[in-house]
């Protein structure tokens, strides 16, 4: 049995509070993890919520562990300069949630994120500075929901050359348009039923507009490719008006339509293309299987060739499981080191969305 592992959490929104609950659940994650404090803005309103709702994991809460004996604060000093040894960062956006993964690296501690904004702009450099403090930080969580992604390339297939990601990366949009597909109905109707389901936010237009999933891809193109690339150099199309009618016209040629993020990286010629965008795809393909908050993807290696993989990726309870998993993976091994990326600017990018785009 590892060590004890102490835990903080910023945030207590969707992902937070499923991360919290996980927590203090009976069975919710390894008996040696144990939440102690949890920062919101709104700390002293949201206390009572955490266990406001057993249904998202079921059992009692976990001897020596209970909720009652976790303190909330609204100081960002507080968790910061406490005895945890790993803050979850679960408040979102890009500031202060950068400046805090650094605050907390720099006071010792190993951290992990649901944050793609931070990772697709920052990560290069707070991996840098993880390693250069000898701590960890882990971010699952930001690409994919329960989709194991990220592991998959860094550590699954560290031995092939990637040379192609095609991929599901945003569960909002895919949950809208399996909807519009399924029922025939608007997408006003669709973003209705998603965020009724927890799986959109008030304003999903980072969602349709493929802005998500184009930094989540600017990632991937960093863990798969070793490049640097700005979410802006991505060319990324709106699937906010796409309807039923469009879906008509797809099913006649077999075909039905899904937000894909892609990447191609030609090694030789040093040129990338990456776009996001919705399009057609094979009735029969992974990506029109995956339906609702579903995530998929391809991985295309130059030795392996095509690795499928497929999860959730929408909603508190998925996005819960990888950040379970990352704190699981430090408090087996709080010394162990994860190498800072050396990534590449010096790249053409070409942005050729195909035809088919819808």
């Amino acid at each position: 049995m590892s060590a004890r592992c102490r835990v903080a959490i910023l945030g207590f929104g969707t992902v937070g509070a499923a991360v919290a609950r996980r927590l203090t659940a009976a069975s919710g994650a390894p008996s040696n993890i144990h939440l102690t404090h949890i920062f919101d803005r709104r700390a002293s309103e949201k206390r009572a919520s955490l266990t406001a709702d057993p249904s998202t994991d079921s059992g009692s809460a976990r001897a020596g562990s209970h909720a009652d004996a976790i303190v909330w604060t609204s100081c960002i000093h507080e968790i910061l300069h406490g005895d945890a040894d790993v803050i979850v960062e679960a408040i979102g956006g890009a500031e202060p949630a950068a400046a805090w993964i650094r605050a907390a690296l720099l006071a010792g501690k190993s951290v992990v994120t649901a944050n793609k904004q931070v990772m697709a702009r920052h990560g290069s450099t707070l991996l840098t500075l993880a390693s250069r403090q000898g701590r960890q930080l882990r971010f699952e969580a930001a690409v994919g929901g329960a989709m194991p992604i990220v592991r998959a390339i860094g550590e699954g297939l560290a031995g092939d050359r990637i040379t192609r990601l095609t991929a599901i990366l945003n569960g909002t949009t895919n949950a809208v348009l399996s909807q519009i597909e399924s029922t025939g109905c608007t997408i006003d109707e669709a973003v209705r039923d998603a965020r009724a389901r927890g799986y959109a936010e008030a304003d999903p237009s980072a969602d349709l507009d493929g802005d998500d999933a184009s930094a989540k891809l600017a990632i991937l193109c960093a863990l798969a490719f070793g490049l640097r690339v700005d979410p802006a150099q991505i060319d990324t199309r709106s699937s906010a008006a796409i309807s039923a009618a469009d879906f008509a016209r797809a099913r006649q040629r077999r075909a039905t339509i899904r937000q894909i993020a892609y990447a191609d990286y030609d090694h030789a010629a040093r040129a990338l293309t990456a776009w996001v965008a919705p399009i057609e795809v094979d009735q029969s393909s992974i990506f029109a299987a995956a339906t609702g908050p579903q995530n998929a993807a391809v991985i295309t290696g130059a030795h392996s060739g095509d690795i499928g993989i497929f999860g959730a990726g929408a909603g508190g309870g998925a996005t819960a499981v990888a950040v379970i998993g990352d704190i699981a993976a430090i408090a087996r091994d709080k010394a162990a080191l994860v190498p800072a990326p050396i990534l590449d600017s010096q790249f053409f990018i070409l942005n050729s969305v195909p035809e088919a785009v819808c």
